[in-house]
């Protein structure tokens, strides 16, 4: 199954740095992606299996100035990739939406979820959707898609 690694960093240079690393340690360069915009941001991790809320968050964080690292990898080299990406200047998301909350910025949430599109749904319908949470700085996401049934 492949997952879905996802990282806010505090800039562009440790998204770099990390993303460096990520290569020297064999981790494809058309598997790793950087992003310092936050134009079609959001839509892109949700469709990678990113929930509503993080996808957002991780806009918003790129809005403010942060990188945004995305490693898709086999479900055996996640701890390597999540050992480099600890290494380097990354923000805790669960603490930064704390922050920005504080401020007046409000989170997508559940009601977003629902009010979704269903044109913006993954061609694949979702039927498994995992999301692993280390120390609120990295998130890994596992998403299995459904294969048609035979009738």
């Amino acid at each position: 199954m492949t997952k879905t690694v996802t990282s806010l960093f505090h800039g562009e240079h440790h998204a770099t740095a990390a993303a460096n690393r990520l290569k020297q340690a064999g981790i494809p360069a058309d598997d790793l992606d950087i992003w310092t915009t936050p134009h079609n941001l959001a839509p892109l991790l949700e469709d990678l299996g990113v929930s509503r809320a993080d996808a957002h968050a991780y806009a918003e964080g790129v809005v403010r100035g942060g990188t945004v690292v995305i490693v898709r990898c086999a479900a055996p080299e996640v701890g390597k990739v999540v050992e480099i990406l600890d290494q380097e200047g990354l923000l805790d998301l669960d603490e930064q939406q704390a922050e920005w909350r504080t401020e007046g910025w409000e989170a997508a949430g559940p009601a977003g979820d629902a009010a979704r599109p269903p044109d913006a749904v993954p061609a694949a319908a979702e039927t498994e959707r995992a999301v692993e949470v280390i120390r609120g700085r990295i998130r890994v996401q596992s998403r299995r898609a459904e294969r048609p049934g035979r009738e």
